[in-house]
This record gives C-alpha cells, structure tokens and sequence, in this order.
C-alpha cells in the first residue's frame, strides 16, 4: 500500500491521496480541464502559460533532463538521470490572483529507499524554495509536503507498482501533482530534482504532461 505523507500549511492546503486506476486517466482530468469551458479567457480569465506533452522532443524552454521515449505505456517523457534537474520558467503576469502547475511525476524502475542503495528522491521547488519531495521504493511512492504559507500540493497516486516502460525488470509508478500559488509576485522557476544515484537504464525520475496557468492579471 501506499502512504502519503501531507504537511497542512498556513495559506495553502497540502493534500495527498491514493487512487487505483488505469494510466489512461493519467492526463483525462488535465485534458477534460483544457478543453471545458472554464478554460474561456474572456469568463474567468484564465490563461495558459505553458502546456508539454513532450510527444516528438518537444520542450521548448526547458533546462536540463533530456526527452526520451521510455516505451510501453510511458512513451516520450522529460526523464532525469542522477543528480539531474529540470526547470522551467513560467512568466506571470503583473496582478495575476493565482499560478497553477499540474503535471505527471513519474518513478521508474529501481528507486530505492533501503542503507545498501540509497535514498532516491525528487524535489518539486519553486524559485529554489522545496514545496513536495517524492520518494519511491519498490516503486510504491509517497510524498512529504513542506510548509510554504501561500502554496497549495496535492498529489495523487494514480498507478502504482504496474511496469509501464523503461526495464521490463521493474515496476513503475505515477503520480498526478498540482501545485498553486496564490496571488504570485514575481515570475516562477519550476525545478524538478532527481537524486537517484544510478543510471537512466535503471532507474529514473520523469515529468510528463506538464501545464501551467494563471488566473487573473491585467485586462480582466
């Protein structure tokens, strides 16, 4: 079973749940979302400020990690080997009320949490700051949620210990992740952190199907 560890914050709300599900609805939520009409700029103001699925390599304005097809269910992915991160920044708007990035976190193959091989985390930060550390082991993933007064975490497992790609040898597991910041003054650096200590053919740490959004800003 998974465990899911959640840090209630002063302004923001830190969630964590398990779901049991197939990886087709991975993105379903993300892709309903996009195409409803509460995406209509001129009702809630709400605008894109950056949507990656990553299918042919693109990544445009990304830094760092490098897009892979992992095969199986996964496909193309932005994938991080040990010590690697992956960043990107999202532009804000001046008055914007709030900043929305949800994306897929993927564990792959042999993560471990054991005093032979290692702890194998991935920081999710903003502008440097920690805001959820993922841990896998066995590939069953879990979450601790810091205290950020003003930022909301909720991560859901959506599939856990089913091999979807990378080394038939291993099970995966894939997490759905939306982070919000309210009322942002400044422009964001999302970073993605991988501390695994082995090679990519072994194991991994992956982003796919990330989106960023805001709410808000001038003209609306």
């Amino acid at each position: 079973m998974t465990v899911l560890a959640a840090g209630v914050v002063g302004l923001g709300i830190a969630t964590a749940s398990v779901v049991s599900s197939g990886v087709e609805s991975l993105s379903g939520d993300i892709n309903a979302e996009l195409t409803s009409n509460n995406w209509n700029m001129f009702s809630n103001g709400r605008v894109s400020l950056g949507s990656f699925d990553f299918t042919g390599g693109n990544a445009a304005g990304w830094f760092g990690g490098s897009v892979r097809d992992m095969g199986g269910e996964l496909g193309e992915l932005m994938v991080l080997g040990p010590g690697e991160a992956a960043s990107y920044l999202v532009e804000i708007s001046d008055g914007a009320l709030n900043a929305v990035m949800s994306f897929d976190l993927v564990a792959g193959d042999s993560l471990d949490d054991s005093a032979q091989w290692g702890t194998d985390t991935a920081t999710i930060s903003l502008n440097g700051v920690p805001v959820a550390i993922a841990l896998a082991s066995g590939n069953s993933m879990t979450f601790d949620i810091p205290q950020l007064d003003g930022t909301t975490v909720e991560a859901t497992v959506e599939v856990a210990e089913v091999a979807l790609g990378g080394s038939g040898r291993w099970t995966d597991s894939v997490a759905s992740v939306v982070v919000t910041v309210a009322e942002p003054t400044s422009d964001i650096q999302f970073e993605l952190q991988s501390n695994a200590n082995q090679g990519i053919r072994d194991e991994f740490w992956g982003l796919d199907n990330f989106d960023a959004s805001s709410t808000g800003g001038p003209g609306f």
